[in-house]
């Protein structure tokens, strides 16, 4: 490993942190350093897929529950009409607009 930089300033409640890590791990400072920075980095990648998972989720949650409430409508309000097109339902369409709020990508 090639060093790059030889002094580097740390605050000393960071200092006391890697000290922690090198008295529990057996390393020396600059070992200490780069794996809490590894670490560091590793956590940053992780909360993405983290956030990506939750927004994933949460787009499933939202169509999960328009479903359910489409439904639900379906059973309690049985307004059958003889029409050729969805889109000309009336009852489908009060549906809908009661959802307009909602982004549904497909």
């Amino acid at each position: 490993m090639k060093k790059i930089r030889t002094h580097i300033s740390i605050p000393l409640d960071t200092d006391i942190l890697v000290h922690r890590y090198m008295d529990n791990y057996g390393c020396k400072y600059s070992q200490a350093v780069e794996r809490l920075i590894e670490i560091g980095n590793k956590n940053i990648l992780l909360e993405k897929v983290v956030d990506k998972n939750n927004a994933f989720l949460d787009k499933i949650y939202s169509k999960m529950y328009y479903s359910t409430a489409l439904l639900e409508q379906f059973y309690t309000n049985f307004e059958f009409e003889n029409t050729p097109s969805p889109n000309d339902d009336k009852a489908l369409k009060r549906f809908k607009n009661k959802f307009n709020k909602y982004n549904f990508d497909d």
